[in-house]
């Protein structure tokens, strides 16, 4: 018995049915994370941080957390704090800074080092300064770097991706949001510098003073903007955050704490887990954590 088969049949079968095992494999490699609830870690020290804005993880210290305060108490002192009971662990004075109002900070490459980076609202500065070796006492940061730049809008959310580019985006607006990217190499620049600006897509339930901070995990390929409402996460694609945000939707809605006024959040220093900190209540600003599931 002669068996005879269509060859171009068979193999355009054989190739839709791994194309569906590969979007199959696809989906469960990229699906997108499942956070718990908050949990309350502890209330800050409110007789110094009053008006927590910003939150970042220490790369080079393992369990610690930075954030400052806002205009509302204008000091150029980022605080490395405990990320398991809130403590603080010391002041780091950057000098020379001014604190006109500072909105976020982050933590990111410089080179081969990691530096805290500190983004100024009104006077459209930033700051970057490494971080120290040890943080167990006060101490004065004076190797900082700072750059004006030619952003003209206000802003509450500033990253740093896995490069040392870093990123700033639009907030107290009703219109469309823009996402500005500064160059690794702008620094040790005593002009004004250029950053270059995005339209983002837009992201639902914003309110005028959205988005109020943002994190990039440590290797680069996850992304979180808070808001008043929820937490917008992305999985970023080929080392891209622009292209990210502009070309693809939210991964998925992360929960946010539902009540107060949230102003930080940032990743743990492994990127499983993610933190937010609100401003003060009369026991103190509240740091929050999010497990993993």
């Amino acid at each position: 018995m002669i068996v005879c088969f269509n060859g171009n049949s068979f193999i355009m079968k054989l190739h839709m049915q791994l194309a569906v095992l590969i979007t199959g494999w696809a989906s469960i490699c990229f699906a997108a994370p499942s956070f718990h609830d908050e949990t309350l870690v502890a209330h800050m020290d409110n007789l110094r941080v009053s008006e927590a804005s910003g939150l970042a993880a220490s790369r080079k210290h393992r369990g610690v957390l930075y954030t400052h305060n806002d205009a509302d108490k204008p000091e150029p002192f980022v605080y490395a704090i405990n990320a398991t009971n809130a403590a603080i662990i010391s002041t780091l004075r950057l000098f020379p800074a001014e604190n006109q109002d500072w909105e976020d900070i982050a933590v990111g490459p410089c080179g081969d080092r990691s530096c805290i980076y500190v983004g100024d609202s009104s006077s459209h500065k930033l700051y970057r300064v490494e971080e120290p070796d040890y943080i167990h006492s006060d101490q004065i940061l004076t190797d900082v770097l700072a750059v004006h730049t030619d952003w003209s809008h206000q802003f509450d959310t500033l990253m740093i991706d896995r490069h040392g580019n870093a990123y700033v985006v639009r907030s107290h607006t009703d219109h469309d949001r823009l996402i500005g990217r500064l160059s690794r190499d702008a620094w040790n620049n005593s002009h004004t510098v250029h950053i270059e600006t995005f339209q983002l897509p837009h992201l639902h339930h914003l309110h005028s003073s959205d988005p109020k901070s943002g994190d990039i995990s440590a290797d680069g390929t996850q992304l979180l903007l808070l808001t008043e409402e929820q937490v917008y996460y992305w999985k970023v694609h080929n080392d891209d955050v622009i292209g990210t945000l502009r070309h693809n939707s939210p991964g998925t809605v992360l929960p946010t704490k539902t009540h107060g006024v949230v102003e930080g959040i940032c990743w743990d220093q492994a990127g499983v887990n993610y933190y937010e900190i609100a401003e003060s209540y009369h026991t103190g600003p509240p740091l929050l954590i999010f497990n993993r599931r």
